[in-house]
């Protein structure tokens, strides 16, 4: 579906378009383009038709490419699905000098997601719209690594109150595989912007390159966020490994102790049940004295293992 949007001054709101204005810039949006809308753009727009194939590309990371005068932007945008997991698709932006596309073969990017943007944007400079859409991909990966810290400090309080099962570990694994790819596109994305900052072709102006300092910037503290979250959950797996083997260790020492008490007195009544001639085996009093030592010294057993913290 292909979308026309415009915003000539920064305190209007975007108003959606029938057709698009030929002298005013105008904002295209794209989203799940199949092939005969993908070709119709590259021939009404005159683009590059070598690098807008690859927004079909699932796997596309963040890139920036020039041809004829026109800056080609790959973004990766996230969602969690219902099985919990992040998944990213790429989304094309386009900027030329009154039209800016933003193209995916899924959800694009919605008009209310480019006020994430510190600059004052309007479709008149193309160049802000690219910046919107590069916050709104940076804030979309701020909202998964969000979810992810809340998912990891459930946990974490479980741990206080009682045992974490398998279900916890297997989540893990799913949040661990959020941040790895959550990290690894954030990483793209600086890279892109660090060359973007080169402004080789003089695309931004002095305002636009302060707004993507700070986009970088926001990049890095989400990246150290990345990695704080990857070694809590280091910190939780290996504090429950501690926990697991202490408290294995404490059932052993007791399944011995309990296995010591059971034992000694099945040694004196097997004994007196042998076949055999036994000592005082015809006094009255033999059974009560049997029952007796074997109580005493049990009793005796359990004294020297709690002095020696058995259990």
């Amino acid at each position: 579906m292909i979308a026309y949007w415009a915003k000539r001054t920064p305190g209007e709101e975007f108003e959606q378009l029938r057709t698009p204005l030929e002298k005013a810039g105008v904002w295209v949006s794209g989203t799940a383009l199949s092939d005969d809308e993908l070709n119709s753009l590259i021939k009404s727009d005159d683009l590059n038709a070598n690098i807008v194939y690859d927004v079909r590309d699932r796997g596309e990371l963040p890139r920036v490419e020039y041809s004829d005068g026109v800056s080609y932007v790959f973004l990766r945008m996230p969602h969690l699905s219902k099985s919990g997991r992040v998944a990213t698709l790429p989304v094309l932006c386009i900027v030329k000098e009154n039209r800016y596309f933003t193209l995916s073969i899924s959800d694009g990017v919605e008009p209310g997601m480019m006020a994430l943007s510190t600059l004052p944007i309007t479709t008149e400079q193309t160049p802000t719209l690219l910046l919107g859409t590069m916050a709104a991909s940076v804030a979309a990966f701020e909202d998964v690594i969000l979810h992810t810290s809340r998912s990891i400090a459930d946990t974490s309080n479980r741990l206080r109150t009682h045992e974490i099962t398998n279900h916890d570990f297997i989540h893990f694994v799913t949040v661990e595989e959020n941040l790895h790819h959550s990290s690894m596109n954030l990483g793209g994305t600086l890279v892109m912007a660090h060359r973007l900052r080169e402004n080789k072709h003089e695309m931004l102006d002095e305002a636009e390159l302060e707004a993507l300092d700070d986009i970088m910037l926001h990049i890095d503290q989400l990246l150290v966020s990345t990695q704080s979250h990857l070694e809590t959950v280091n910190s939780i797996r290996n504090a429950y490994g501690t926990i697991a083997n202490n408290t294995l260790n404490n059932r052993m020492k007791t399944l011995t102790v309990f296995t010591v008490l059971i034992a000694l007195p099945n040694l004196f009544y097997g004994m007196y049940g042998m076949n055999v001639a036994l000592p005082f085996q015809h006094e009255a009093w033999t059974y009560a004295a049997v029952v007796g030592f074997t109580v005493t010294l049990l009793f005796f057993v359990y004294i020297i293992a709690k002095k020696l913290r058995v259990f």
